[in-house]
């Protein structure tokens, strides 16, 4: 079977080239699905034409509420059809610099679900301008990755580009309280909606990456905004993309006219913006920014300059839960699941990346160092145990034998190693999902995210453990999802929690004006002095099992996260 003869490449920039014989047999042995998928005959049934249709009449559609006007912004959709998965279905893509309202069906690019054009659209005479892709293509096929979508559409409305001007620092949008929250995927009225702000670059391509980061910093969202740009919407249908852009657009244009009246769109009660004292960083007046119970008006804390950044263990999480409860499960599956999922993309990325940090003569603050066995010093300083792990080709026995007593080294000497955090976490995942693992956090932690949500404030996590890890804690916690609470989760891949420029990066990330306007909270006094160093406002956690702290150490301490 061969694809249409209109095949001309792949969205990630590289040509098709020629679809020689080689090509055509590696096609055919793959699943039947995916070989009919990419047949000429399937290019022209019902479903593809369907799609086609689709997309064209959206594009008509936006183009009169001002989405795409211009020949800007684009819509795509995966072609529904009930024999093909999500995963393997096609996709129909809107060409670039094509004018929208005129746009028709024979416009379209069909491309397959690895990316390859399978369908270019019809040329068209002078003063038409060759056919081409959408700039989008890259950033559209990353989010059907990452997302599982059904349909993505790509705005330029005037709404999305003014509500990331108001204010050029801000890394996200958000707002609550508003009936149209109620539209957005996982969210209800009273919900905080947090949408990631990015920035502008030259090229829709490089926007790929950020895009890739946004997602995964914020797990609830369905859009991302581009700076000054327009904004990207995705639905688990076309159906759904289309409802939550409308109400997307809907809360960008009520923001933007309630901060022309002076009012605030980011906090429950929308009430006058405030100028006022005796807030984070501003001269230190702490005993009035930090009174237990609910803010009064005098006291409302701006939610767009200010949020708290949260340690895990030792502040939210027991941390006997972190050493009772998720090492030893850890440790105690660790074969079991690399044997169980070895050959899979994730677990082969997990060894590759152990690799490259176990190794020889590599900064001992950074990875594992196996001795030098010519070496007589050199055992002192290496970690008992450690062994090189030995090339695929040895068998994956013996692969993960050596994997599993580097890791047991790792964790003897608590080791902060990337890598480690990373396979940690894929354990723990399997656990939370299983609901063998069940995530412990103290008594006063809901409460208190409940009371910093009312007021408006941002809460991040900063934990040593990996994002993913952090996210299923909080999901599956002792007091159900608490992951609405979160903005955003930050790891070690940001920086070691001891080195004052971590905390620097975190600040470039939140959105707020200066370091001071982020209060960290945590139970380490080594990272206390980090993040004050950074210009941040720090507390000290004293919690059951905590490690002491010096004497005269000059922080404020809290029992208690309701004393904030």
């Amino acid at each position: 079977m061969e694809p249409s003869s209109s095949s001309s490449g792949a969205v990630n920039g590289c040509s098709i080239m020629r679809m020689t014989e080689s090509l055509s047999q590696q096609i055919m042995t793959r699943n039947d699905m995916a070989t009919t998928a990419m047949s000429q005959a399937y290019l022209e049934t019902k479903p593809v034409s369907d799609a086609k249709n689709l997309v064209a009449e959206l594009c008509r559609q936006f183009y009169t509420m001002g989405w795409v006007s211009g020949t800007g912004g684009s819509v795509t959709v995966k072609v529904h059809d009930d024999s093909v998965p999500r995963p393997h279905q096609l996709i129909v893509m809107s060409p670039s610099g094509v004018q929208k309202e005129r746009i028709v069906p024979e416009d379209m690019y069909v491309l397959s679900s690895n990316g390859f054009i399978l369908s270019t659209a019809t040329p068209k005479p002078y003063p038409y301008k060759p056919p081409k892709c959408t700039d989008c293509a890259l950033l559209f096929m990353k989010v059907y990755e990452m997302c599982n979508a059904g349909a993505v559409i790509h705005s330029h409305g005037m709404e999305s580009c003014l509500i990331t001007m108001i204010n050029p620092f801000l890394k996200e949008f958000q707002i609550t309280h508003m009936e149209m929250i109620k539209g957005i995927q996982g969210h209800s009225y009273s919900d905080e909606l947090v949408v990631p702000i990015i920035e502008k670059t030259s090229l829709e391509g490089e926007l790929t990456e950020p895009i890739t980061e946004a997602i995964r910093a914020y797990s609830k969202t369905t859009a991302v905004l581009v700076r000054n740009h327009g904004v990207y919407i995705w639905g688990d249908s076309w159906i759904s993309a289309k409802t939550q852009a409308e109400c997307y657009h809907y809360l960008f244009d009520a923001a933007i006219k309630l901060h022309q009246f002076g009012l605030h769109w980011s906090t429950p009660c929308h009430g006058p913006i405030h100028n006022f004292n005796g807030v984070w960083g501003s001269g230190g007046n702490l005993s009035r920014s930090f009174r237990t119970g609910a803010f009064g008006l005098d006291y409302m804390i701006e939610p767009s300059q200010h949020c708290i950044l949260l340690d895990n263990e030792g502040t939210a999480t027991p941390i006997t839960f972190i050493t009772n409860v998720l090492v030893p499960y850890a440790l105690d599956n660790l074969g079991k699941h690399l044997a169980a999922t070895y050959d899979s993309e994730e677990t082969q990325e997990d060894i590759n990346l152990l690799r490259s940090q176990i190794h020889y003569g590599q900064d001992m603050t950074l990875a594992l160092q196996l001795p030098d066995p010519l070496d007589p010093q050199a055992q002192r300083s290496g970690v008992v145990g450690a062994v090189p792990i030995p090339p695929d080709y040895v068998g994956k026995e013996l692969v993960i034998a050596s994997l599993v007593a580097n890791v047991e080294a790792m964790m003897r000497t608590d080791r902060k190693v990337i890598a480690l955090k990373q396979l940690q976490g894929h354990i723990w995942r399997t656990g939370f999902q299983s609901n063998e693992l069940v995530g412990v956090v103290f008594d006063d932690v809901q409460e208190a995210l409940e009371k910093w949500h009312a007021s408006g404030i941002k809460v991040h996590v900063y934990s040593s453990g990996s994002r993913e890890s952090q996210q299923l804690l909080f999901a599956k916690s002792n007091y159900g999802d608490l992951r609405k609470y979160f903005c955003g989760f930050f790891d070690t891949t940001v920086g070691d929690k001891k080195e004052t420029r971590s905390y620097s990066e975190i600040f470039k990330t939140v959105g707020v004006d200066k370091p001071s306007n982020i209060l960290f909270v945590t139970d380490v006094f080594q990272e206390a002095l980090a993040a004050r160093a950074a210009g941040l406002e720090v507390i000290l956690s004293l919690r059951p099992g905590n490690g002491p702290l010096p004497e005269n150490h000059g922080f404020r301490t809290i029992e208690s996260l309701l004393e904030i």
